[in-house]
């Protein structure tokens, strides 16, 4: 079941924490140990936007499904625009998109051209 967050605006330039809670079939908070979590961001044309090397994602709550998306702000040096996430999980050989949403990014005055 796929979960879409609300809209997120960050200003370029600077870091951007998502929070989150994966939910199990029934909707439930999920305590299931060791799904393999994957995030992506994509420009407005469908491209990778951010390096997968630049993403961290923490399981922050882990007894109650909690996950942080951490990506750095030299990562989100990008071009002002509207942005689609996508969150894998990944357990076993089953593979679903489980989460995702839009990511604006805005203009940042204070970020050099």
């Amino acid at each position: 079941m796929i979960t879409y967050h609300p809209d997120v605006e960050v200003r370029a330039g600077l870091p951007l924490v998502l929070n989150g809670t994966l939910l199990d079939g029934t909707a439930s908070p999920s305590t299931a140990p060791g799904p393999t979590l994957t995030w992506a961001l994509l420009d407005p044309d469908g491209n990778p936007a951010v390096p997968v090397n630049a993403v961290t994602i923490t399981k922050s709550a882990p007894t109650s499904g909690g996950f942080q998306i951490s990506v750095p702000k030299e990562a989100m040096a990008l071009p002002v625009g509207r942005y689609t996430d996508c969150l894998s999980v990944q357990s076993g050989a089953l593979k679903q998109n489980f989460w995702t949403g839009f990511v604006l990014i805005s203009a940042n005055p204070l970020l050099p051209t």
